[in-house]
């Protein structure tokens, strides 16, 4: 058969069956590209979220944040008052500053939660434990709700796992260099949710 035949006598219906094939296969690529689309916006919080959970950082940690000190004293002297002739605290000629050299037997110190930190740990972990002790045998879906409920992302929430009736997670709550993050287990009213201080540095891998 030559081109032609083709062409003109069943040309019509194969250029249909192309056009639907064509339609086809641009369909399926729009249905992968929405779906990888919408894997990414599940993973990468909008930043309409990251405003939100940023806000709701704030609002928590309110209470815990201490009044803007008062300004220093200045060292400037008062009418009738002259500076000290020699500046206090010199070293004799023959002692060395100390220097900042690591031993090489020293182990890395373990991270620890400021004030401020451990303050706002407790404020989280109160609300938490709050809205998951009324849960009737807790599902780990329900534990994340409760948690979007509450501000908290789903980019924030790790480990999230059900073991033996208990659902636990990690909430990973570093901002700005702090190192605050939680470690909860949802078990109906033996619920729990604690503080702990992780690098601030690096991803989130706690316990390890």
């Amino acid at each position: 058969m030559t081109l032609n035949r083709v062409l003109t006598g069943t040309g019509t219906a194969a250029l249909a069956v192309l056009a639907l094939a064509a339609c086809g296969s641009e369909g399926t690529v729009g249905r992968q590209q929405n779906s990888v689309t919408a894997q990414a916006a599940a993973t990468s919080p909008s930043p309409d979220t990251q405003v939100a959970f940023m806000e709701m950082l704030e609002r928590v940690g309110a209470p815990c944040v201490p009044d803007t000190p008062a300004a220093p004293e200045s060292d400037d002297p008062g009418p009738g008052e002259h500076p000290p002739t020699q500046p206090s605290g010199l070293l004799p000629v023959d002692e060395n500053p100390p220097t900042d050299v690591t031993s090489p037997t020293a182990t890395p110190e373990q991270p620890k939660l400021n004030g401020v930190e451990a303050c706002e740990g407790r404020i989280h972990g109160n609300r938490i434990t709050q809205a998951l002790t009324g849960l009737n045998k807790p599902s780990t879906i329900q534990v994340r709700q409760e948690l979007n409920k509450l501000g908290y992302t789903d980019s924030r929430i790790h480990g999230l796992h059900a073991e033996q009736g208990i659902v636990r997670f990690y909430v990973d709550l570093r901002v700005m260099g702090g190192q605050l993050a939680l470690n909860g287990t949802a078990a109906g009213n033996k619920t729990t949710v604690g503080a702990f201080a992780h690098p601030a540095e690096g991803a989130f891998n706690p316990g390890k």
